[in-house]
């Protein structure tokens, strides 16, 4: 999961990237949890935006 914040968090530099190379499984559960928060974030900041627009 510290992986998958790394790549996420394009300001903060976690050292995951560098220091973790993820291959077979481990790539694709990486790439769906990244897209999982992608998601949530997404959901999260529409629902905001419709709670303070009212």
């Amino acid at each position: 999961m510290i992986y998958a914040l790394d790549l996420l968090l394009p300001i903060v530099d976690l050292g995951q990237q560098s220091a973790f190379n993820p291959g077979g499984a481990t790539q694709w559960l990486s790439t769906g949890w990244s897209r999982l928060a992608g998601v949530l974030a997404t959901t999260v900041v529409a629902g905001a935006a419709r709670v303070l627009g009212r």
